[in-house]
């Protein structure tokens, strides 16, 4: 994913999955500190949002939150159009 990312929070993120708005969601490795990891996404638009860096676990399961989210859930949205 692109390298320009927007600084985001992990509540502030899942709130944009769950409205439908994200489409793409990826864990990356940090490297400060070591082992932990941060969410990157990207909404409709093609922004890219980062978040700060949380440990393994919580970072997994809170991925496991937004991409569901974005994979199922905001198929669900009516649009109208």
């Amino acid at each position: 994913m692109s390298s320009s990312r927007e600084n985001i929070s992990i509540i502030e993120l899942e709130g944009k999955a769950i409205i439908g708005l994200i489409v793409d969601v990826e864990l990356e490795d940090c490297s400060n500190p070591s082992g932990w990891k941060k969410i990157i996404a990207r909404d409709r638009n093609g922004t890219m949002y980062e978040t700060k860096c949380i440990e393994p676990q919580a970072a997994k399961r809170n991925f496991l939150v937004i991409s569901s989210y974005a994979s199922r859930w905001s198929n669900l949205i009516v649009e109208n159009k």
